[in-house]
């Protein structure tokens, strides 16, 4: 077993989480979505999605957090502590996994700088 798990603790579900990413403004454009990083005073860093209805059906949009959720989970130990990541998801087909994972990991630095 890896110990590459992706519990509670690593998710942003408050929504004053959230607004913190808004308002500082860090901001990465992925093509897909936008990247959005704010410091969290923890030791890890926690992922939060963000996709409205004009993504697609539910399926799709279901099928885009998984991929997410997963790039973000095998790439957990690469992100920068102390940072949660918010991903405001724009319309577009699946991708496949490796390049959900690829953007996450390029793109996680933005955070760096304010912790």
């Amino acid at each position: 077993m890896s110990g590459l798990g992706f519990p509670a603790r690593m998710r942003v579900r408050l929504d004053r989480d959230f607004r913190r990413a808004y308002d500082l403004r860090l901001r990465r454009d992925l093509g897909f979505a936008t990247l959005l990083a704010a410091p969290n005073g923890l030791t890890h860093a926690r992922l939060g999605i963000s996709i409205s209805r004009r993504v697609g059906t539910a399926a799709r949009r279901n099928r885009i957090k998984r991929l997410l959720r997963e790039a973000f989970r095998l790439q957990q130990q690469a992100m920068p502590a102390g940072v949660d990541l918010i991903v405001q998801v724009r319309p577009h087909e699946p991708r496949e996994l490796s390049a959900y994972r690829d953007a996450l990991l390029a793109h996680a630095q933005i955070g760096r700088a304010h912790v």
